[in-house]
């Protein structure tokens, strides 16, 4: 039986994974939300649809057809995005916006939602921002599983600094370390690098497995598998 899912964010690091993943899925039937056609790689089993996330009238209908699953990697940062306001509307105000429509349209779907260890305690316009919309997907009533990585790893072709330094010299030592004294702490791996290969395969997997009213947040450990066990050496 075929399952229609929407996605938010497929251009981002962990969105692009899902990408690949759900192109694995032939009985997945996907459409993901872009702002200009042709910006997503092509797969038999995926419609790009045109979406406009500032027209608050488009959100209700979208979900005008079947919806079963809808995966929210949206993200930007504040120096991207230009200022808090302008943050804010990516990762806080879009994100709500779905879960809102989704719930009135169609109460029964799942929602897979990208959010940031830390999200539990909230502070700071980061972290506020993702436990407002953990906030919204909990009073939504929809069944749902959020993810809450520590700093992603990806193979980004844009250069970052920062990036490059954790993946270089701070998450090698620390993944190694943690393998050999830490490998059952749940305090060590919250906070370990994580690959976007590994979150976006995580929440997928927990989000297609969802039972009715089931609510599931991973992080941490549920991140490693083994940790290395699944993926091999990060």
């Amino acid at each position: 039986m075929t399952q229609h899912v929407v996605i938010a964010g497929g251009s981002g690091e962990v969105g692009r994974q899902l990408l690949a993943l759900l192109a694995q899925r032939p009985e997945l039937s996907l459409r993901a939300l872009v702002r200009q056609l042709g910006s997503l790689p092509a797969s038999a089993n995926l419609e790009e649809v045109p979406f406009d996330f500032e027209d608050s009238a488009a959100y209700g209908p979208l979900f005008a057809r079947p919806c079963d699953l809808l995966l929210i990697a949206l993200g930007t940062t504040r120096a991207k995005a230009g200022s808090a306001e302008a943050f804010l509307r990516v990762d806080r105000d879009y994100p709500m916006r779905l879960i809102s429509a989704l719930a009135t349209t169609h109460p029964g779907a799942k929602v897979g939602l990208v959010s940031s260890v830390g999200a539990d305690r909230g502070k700071g316009l980061y972290l506020g921002a993702k436990a407002t919309v953990e906030a919204e997907l909990a009073a939504s009533g929809l069944s749902h599983a959020i993810v809450r990585p520590s700093f992603l790893r990806s193979d980004r072709r844009e250069f970052r600094l920062l990036e490059v330094l954790v993946n270089r010299l701070i998450a090698p030592p620390w993944l190694a370390l943690g393998r050999m004294a830490f490998s059952s702490s749940p305090a060590w791996w919250r906070w370990a690098p994580v690959h976007v290969r590994e979150v976006a395969a995580t929440l997928l997997e927990a989000t297609l497995s969802l039972k009715p009213g089931q609510r599931r947040v991973l992080e941490g450990l549920d991140l490693h598998p083994g940790p290395a066990s699944r993926w091999g050496k990060p």
